[in-house]
């Protein structure tokens, strides 16, 4: 199989071109691929059409898979119907059946963040397949968190170079209260792990800043005032579209994110339209 791998016209990503993803991968366009995923962050690899089995398979190819944090209804491809998907396939989509959601996330506004930064080992990565799309709105976008750092005042990298930060699981990338949570009054009692404000990448040593999510976020050993104004000034440096891909969805587009290196967005969208996406997660490992 012979493929072709483009960069994209934007500070980071690349797409993929020349891969039938039903088919199993070559040792060698296996290695090629996770190389590229390593080196431009984001892969976009366009007309695809994969059952659960099949982009599992493929995500294989990145690493060990994660199962999904929440037991969700399940989604029978093309049918509408709910039906047993594996354990695998996280199905993220604001359609509902009977009245009740088939997936996460709705139709709101995801803000910036990067995945399950709120667990002790955050993922790898992320690899989201697009089913169904609304005819406007739903665009991801993807900021490079090491041209974030680089882009930071030499001081305020010195002063941030020894904190931690503390990652509140209690609310989703919509701001959603989660099902068993009680609303969060003191950020600095929040439940999560504290990770390093800055991260060295575990297999290409670039150092990135480590933001996760803003909401309820608190820098271990400040108080809550002083924490909530450094937290304010390292985020407002995310505004803008400096080091920011933001695609625009196709049906059977599939997208390869580095979760180590990238912060990711939704826009909202129209919620009489219906969107499906299909998306694996990848193990990772503590950041450091």
């Amino acid at each position: 199989m012979s493929i072709s791998i483009h960069p994209l016209n934007a500070v980071l990503g690349a797409e993929v071109e020349g891969l039938d993803l039903r088919n199993p991968l070559s040792a060698d366009t296996a290695s090629a691929l996770r190389n590229a995923w390593l080196k431009y962050k984001v892969l976009l690899i366009r007309d695809q059409d994969l059952t659960c089995e099949q982009q599992i398979a493929f995500s294989k190819n990145f690493g060990e898979l994660e199962a999904p944090v929440m037991t969700l209804l399940k989604y029978k491809e093309g049918s509408g119907q709910k039906t047993e998907i594996p354990p695998e396939i996280t199905v993220v989509s604001n359609v509902k059946e009977n009245g009740k959601p088939i997936g996460q996330l709705g139709n709101g506004e995801a803000f910036w963040h990067s995945d399950s930064n709120f667990i002790e080992d955050p993922p790898s990565g992320g690899i989201l397949h697009a089913k169904e799309i609304p005819p406007a709105g739903g665009n991801t976008a993807f900021l490079d968190t090491a041209a974030l750092l680089a882009a930071l005042p030499e001081s305020l990298r010195e002063k941030i170079k020894t904190l931690s930060c503390k990652h509140d699981p209690s609310l989703s990338s919509t701001g959603t209260l989660r099902k068993d949570f009680e609303p969060l009054t003191d950020v600095s009692k929040n439940r999560g792990p504290a990770h390093p404000l800055i991260v060295t990448h575990p297999e290409t040593n670039e150092k990135s800043l480590f933001l996760g999510r803003r909401l309820n976020a608190y820098i271990a050993d400040l108080d809550v005032a002083e924490s909530d104004s450094l937290l304010d000034e390292l985020w407002e440096y995310t505004q803008g579209n400096r080091f920011v891909y933001e695609h625009t969805w196709r049906v059977g587009d599939l997208l390869i994110w580095d979760n180590r290196a990238v912060l990711h967005r939704r826009d909202s969208f129209d919620d009489s339209h219906r969107r499906v996406m299909h998306k694996t997660v990848l193990k990772g490992t503590r950041p450091h």
